[in-house]
């Protein structure tokens, strides 16, 4: 069974209500998981967030940037631009969707061929 990040806090969690140490808690995670156990510096973060009262394990929502532009509807515009123009450049396609050389050129050779 893969240790998921939930699966993680969880142990953290129990270990924090449990009154371990850090120093414990890392002790007991490379115990139990060896080289998949979380890092010191995760164990510490989280210990922290439930002293300061979290109680959920779920990532919490933040906005910003995408991971990633190579999404299906920047994929689907570079088509159509495709379709209406043969010669489009990447900086025009760059222009019309404000996305970096980098994710045209993976659009263009990894997902439209």
């Amino acid at each position: 069974m893969e240790l998921t990040r939930e699966h993680c806090r969880a142990i953290i969690f129990q270990n924090f209500r449990r009154g371990l140490s850090r120093q414990e808690c890392i002790g007991e995670l490379k115990s139990l998981y060896g080289d998949e156990a979380p890092s010191y510096s995760t164990v510490k973060n989280w210990l922290n967030e439930f002293n300061r009262g979290r109680r959920s394990l779920k990532d919490e929502f933040r906005e910003g940037r995408p991971k990633t532009a190579v999404v299906p509807d920047n994929i689907d515009v570079v088509r159509e631009l495709i379709m209406q123009d043969r010669h489009v450049t990447y900086r025009e396609i760059q222009a019309s969707l404000s996305i970096s050389p980098t994710s045209i050129h993976s659009i263009l050779h990894e997902h439209l061929a």
